[in-house]
């Protein structure tokens, strides 16, 4: 892709709680996560990301599970959660999305 090619979709982070996901990140991770996010946009379905239901899919970043809904109408991404994988991780996953 070159300097002024757009990209194909345009990620954004759903509510205040998910920038505050992503800001308590560790610099190393939190750089990481961005990049990746950074990614999305170009590719929202890349090798490795998982499909959870309808259009909401998860990719992995490290043991960082990024959630998120890809809406191919509005050609956007939209960022649900960002978590350290654990037993809440997918806890209430379809609320994020409503």
């Amino acid at each position: 892709m070159s300097a002024n090619e757009q990209p194909a979709f345009d990620v954004r982070l759903r509510s205040r709680r998910v920038q505050r996901e992503l800001d308590s990140l560790r610099e190393a991770d939190y750089q990481r996560v961005v990049a990746r996010l950074k990614a999305l946009a170009n590719d929202p379905r890349p090798q490795g990301c998982e499909k959870l239901y309808d259009d909401v899919h998860r990719v992995r970043v490290g043991d960082i599970r990024i959630s998120y809904l890809v809406d191919e109408g509005n050609k956007r991404i939209e960022v649900g959660g960002i978590r350290r994988r654990s037993e809440r991780t997918y806890k209430g996953i379809e609320s994020l999305f409503q």
